[in-house]
């Protein structure tokens, strides 16, 4: 199943504020066979951009067949996930870096039928994850390609040979990829072991957005121009 590769475009590169954009926008998305979107929550304090709530991710349930891919770039993750939940996250990952007590979040989550991921910063060691990996508190690992909080980043260098540590860990976690991803890297995050490959302005910037994801999938030959 890890050779499956699942695009999530990441909301936090369109009009999310516009509700009625938004619900366009989900439609042109699943019109180009994406079955994952990626909810970047943002607080203000654990990173210094703000974006939005659980009442968003809410609204976005009840518009969209895709699975909500919910991360939390908050302070007290800790006492937020389940407020997530409820709202209707599938996948809700958690940084490494500032949960405090990691293993009873991830049960949480977990227990409530819902895929449990974390995430780590580009300076966090993929070993630092070794221990709830062995313990398969995990179902997605989410590998930051560039420092959270900001759109439109470019891909920080190293941070690609995290998918390979990660997947030399664990043979059953679904790898994620997240900031500056392109249509140019993605050939080698791919073939690294990525699962679901997270992409905001790729997309939203592109000329036509099923041929992009496509491309980003590695169905569809890519020439400059074209996309």
């Amino acid at each position: 199943m890890f050779k499956i590769i699942r695009i999530a475009p990441s909301i936090i590169a369109t009009n999310w504020q516009d509700r009625e954009e938004l619900s366009k926008t989900l439609r042109v998305l699943e019109k180009a066979g994406c079955q994952i979107l990626h909810l970047d929550v943002m607080d203000g304090k654990f990173v210094k951009n703000k974006t939005f709530n659980e009442e968003l991710v809410d609204y976005v349930k009840g518009q969209t067949t895709m699975l909500l891919d919910v991360h939390l770039m908050v302070q007290n993750p800790d006492s937020e996930v389940d407020k997530y939940i409820k709202a209707g996250a599938d996948i809700l990952t958690v940084h490494y870096e500032n949960t405090k007590d990691l293993p009873r979040v991830l049960e949480r989550i977990k227990s409530k039928n819902v895929l449990a991921g974390v995430a780590i910063n580009p300076k966090t060691p993929a070993i630092k994850l070794k221990d709830i990996l062995q313990a398969n508190l995990v179902d997605v690992v989410n590998v930051m390609g560039v420092e959270p909080g900001a759109c439109g980043q470019t891909f920080i260098p190293g941070s690609a040979e995290k998918i390979a540590e990660v997947r030399e860990m664990s043979r059953n976690v679904f790898i994620e990829i997240d900031g500056g991803v392109n249509i140019k890297n993605a050939k080698v995050l791919r073939k690294l072991g990525t699962n679901i490959l997270v992409s905001g302005n790729t997309i939203f910037s592109s000329k036509n957005i099923r041929k992009t994801v496509r491309a980003l999938k590695g169905k569809l030959l890519f020439r400059e121009g074209d996309l």
